[in-house]
């Protein structure tokens, strides 16, 4: 049985199975698992043009990764993030129910978010579109566009392998810890 998030078992479990995480597990990580999450918010943080263009944000995003089954992402990824004034507070998988409760929340499918953070594509373009769902104050959004396209390419920039890329024995691993991962924490 999953812990529930928002307790202090949850959060401590979480970050041990990070810290273990971050230990075992090779590089290039696989996006969307925590090791990635943590990757991308130290990368966030380090970067200056994300800094300025994001000053007066305080806001919390999810990024919503949709299901994939036959790479054993049997439901939707969220991505969520606490930036403040251009720093990444936290960032962390969350389960569904948690993450929607994000100031904004974009919804998109596996192949839409891998070709964004391929840089193949634009994620206000998509906004716009509908190929990515925004759920949140658009008009708001809209003063920080630079910082949502500048977030976009940082995670291009986060060194990962996506779960479709993987050779057969990868994928099965993978499979198996993405299992674990829901099991404990209902992500």
């Amino acid at each position: 049985m999953a812990l529930t998030y928002g307790t202090k078992e949850w959060d401590e479990a979480y970050e041990a199975k990070l810290r273990e995480r971050l230990e075992n597990v090779p590089k290039p990580f696989v996006v969307g698992t925590p090791e990635w999450v943590h990757e991308l918010k130290e990368v966030v943080n380090k970067d200056d043009t994300y800094k300025n263009a994001a000053k007066g944000w305080e806001y919390t995003i999810t990024l919503d990764v949709g299901a994939k089954p036959e790479y054993g992402i049997d439901e939707n990824v969220c991505i969520f993030l606490d930036i403040w004034h251009g720093e990444c507070r936290s960032a962390r998988i969350l389960p569904k129910e948690e993450a929607e409760k994000a100031d904004y929340v974009f919804s998109g499918t596996y192949e839409t978010w891998k070709s964004v953070a391929k840089l193949e594509k634009d994620t206000m373009k998509l906004v716009v579109q509908g190929e990515i769902k925004l759920k949140g104050d658009l008009a708001r959004m809209m003063k920080y566009v630079k910082a949502a396209k500048r977030l976009a390419e940082l995670s291009g920039v986060v060194e990962g392998v996506w779960a479709d890329e993987l050779p057969p024995a990868e994928l099965e691993k993978f499979k198996s810890d993405i299992r674990e991962l829901r099991a404990e924490f209902g992500v």
